[in-house]
C-alpha cells in the first residue's frame, strides 16, 4: 500500500533487510472511460503509491493506495493543449477521485470530480504490462 517497505530478517546471511512493498495494481495501465459526454482513453503507470498517465491533451498525476480487492486515489488532471475539450465538461485543469474493484488484471470503477461526486465517469483499467 503506498509507499513504505518491510524490514525482513535473513536466515541465511542474519542480517537484516529492507524490501519495497509491490502494490497488487503497480504497472502499466490502459484506461477506458465513459461519460454523459462522451469517452476516450489514456494510459496510466501505478507505482509505489504514485500515479502517472495521460492522454492527447491532459497529464494525469496523483496518488493512490490499494489492497487485494479495492484500488483509491486521487488525481490532478492538466490541461496541456487548450483545444482538448474533457469528457466532463470542464475548462482548465481539475481533480479527480477515483476509485475502483480490482479483479486480476482489470480495475472497474468511477473517477469523480473532488466534492462532486454526481459528476463522473465510469472508467476501466486493462494492466498491459508488470513493471521490472
Amino acid at each position: 500500500m503506498g509507499r513504505g517497505g518491510v524490514v525482513a530478517h535473513t536466515r541465511a546471511t542474519g542480517h537484516f533487510e529492507h524490501k519495497e512493498e509491490v502494490s497488487v495494481v503497480d504497472g502499466f495501465w490502459i484506461l477506458q472511460y465513459q461519460g454523459v459526454q462522451g469517452g476516450g482513453g489514456g494510459v496510466l503507470i501505478f507505482t509505489k503509491g504514485t500515479i502517472f498517465g495521460g492522454d492527447s491533451g491532459y497529464t494525469y498525476i496523483g496518488t493512490y493506495q490499494s489492497d487485494q480487492q479495492t484500488m483509491r486515489g486521487r488525481v490532478t488532471v492538466q490541461q496541456f493543449l487548450p483545444n482538448v475539450p474533457n469528457d466532463l465538461g470542464i475548462v482548465g485543469d481539475f481533480e479527480l477521485e477515483i476509485a475502483g474493484a480490482v479483479e486480476g488484471d482489470v480495475i472497474k470503477g468511477t473517477a469523480s470530480l473532488v466534492n462532486q461526486q454526481r459528476t463522473g465517469l465510469a472508467i476501466r483499467l486493462t494492466r498491459r504490462a508488470t513493471l521490472p
